[in-house]
C-alpha cells in the first residue's frame, strides 16, 4: 500500500512543480497599466432615479461636459520663417531683361524672400495687357538679331522688321503673338501644324486660319518695346544683326 502511494506521489510531483513555477512567474510579471475605457450606458439616470434612454447617433450631455472639463492640448504655432534678402546688381547687356525675368519667376516660388534689384534704368519694366483677338509685339534675341518686331503705322501692322524671310505672311516668332480663347473656340478647325509646314512657316500657317495682318493688335507701345525674349541657356547668337542701324526706331532689348 505504501509503495503504491509513493509511486503515485512521485508521478504527480513533476506536474505539481511545473504548476508552482508557472504561478510564481506569472505573479512576478508587472501588471499592464490601467487605462480608462469609454463606457456608454444605454440609459442615463435622471434626477429622481428614472432611467432615460440616450439619443442614438451621438454622445450624451454628460460626455460633452466631461470632455469640456478636460484641458485640450494647444498646438504650438510654427515659428515664422526668417526672411532672405537677395540683392542683384545688373548691368546693360543683350540678355539682361530676359535673364532677370527668368530669375524673378524662380524667386516667386521661394517663401519669405525679399528681392532687391539694382536696375540701371530710370523706369521699371512694363507688362503686357489684354488681347481682344490676336495681338503682336516684338521679341528679343531671335532670328540672329537683337530683336524682331512688327512695323506699325497709325496703330496698324504694315510690315515686319526681321532678319529672315520678311516675305512670310506673318514674319513673326512663335513667342511674338497671343490669341484670345474666344477666337480659338470660334474656329475649331484651326490647327497648329507640327508636320506639313515649311521651316519657319508654322506661325504663318496657323495665323492665316484665324486672322489677317490688318486685324492684328499691336502691343508694347506700338511694338517699340521688348517684353518677351527667345532665350536659351547658351551664348546669344547675333549673326544676323546689321552692322548699321536699319530700324526706324531704337529699341532697348
Amino acid at each position: 500500500m505504501k509503495s503504491m502511494l509513493f509511486s503515485r506521489f512521485f508521478i504527480l510531483l513533476p506536474w505539481i512543480l511545473i504548476v508552482i513555477i508557472m504561478l510564481d512567474v506569472d505573479t512576478r510579471r508587472p501588471a499592464p497599466p490601467l487605462t480608462p475605457r469609454s463606457y456608454f450606458s444605454p440609459y442615463a439616470l435622471g434626477r429622481r432615479g428614472a432611467r432615460l434612454p440616450l439619443r442614438r447617433g451621438g454622445p450624451g450631455r454628460g460626455s460633452e461636459k466631461r470632455n469640456e472639463s478636460r484641458p485640450q492640448p494647444q498646438r504650438q504655432p510654427e515659428p515664422p520663417l526668417p526672411t532672405i534678402y537677395a540683392i542683384t546688381p545688373t548691368y546693360s547687356r543683350p540678355v539682361q531683361k530676359a535673364e532677370l525675368t527668368r530669375l524673378a519667376n524662380t524667386f516667386r516660388q521661394v517663401a519669405q524672400l525679399h528681392w532687391i534689384l539694382v536696375e540701371d534704368a530710370a523706369t521699371r519694366s512694363e507688362l503686357m495687357r489684354t488681347t481682344r483677338k490676336v495681338s503682336v509685339w516684338p521679341v528679343g534675341l531671335v532670328g540672329g538679331r537683337r530683336y524682331e518686331r512688327p512695323l506699325v503705322e497709325n496703330g496698324k501692322v504694315v510690315g515686319w522688321y526681321t532678319g529672315w524671310r520678311a516675305d512670310r505672311p506673318f514674319a513673326i516668332d512663335m513667342a511674338g503673338f497671343a490669341v484670345s480663347l474666344q477666337v480659338i473656340l470660334s474656329n475649331p478647325k484651326a490647327v497648329f501644324k507640327r508636320r506639313g509646314s515649311q521651316p519657319g512657316m508654322q506661325e504663318s500657317d496657323f495665323l492665316k486660319q484665324i486672322t489677317t495682318v490688318e486685324e492684328l493688335e499691336p502691343k508694347a507701345n506700338n511694338c517699340t518695346k521688348v517684353l518677351v525674349w527667345h532665350t536659351r541657356t547658351e551664348k546669344v547668337n547675333l549673326a544676323n544683326e546689321p552692322k548699321h542701324h536699319l530700324d526706324t526706331v531704337r529699341i532697348e532689348v
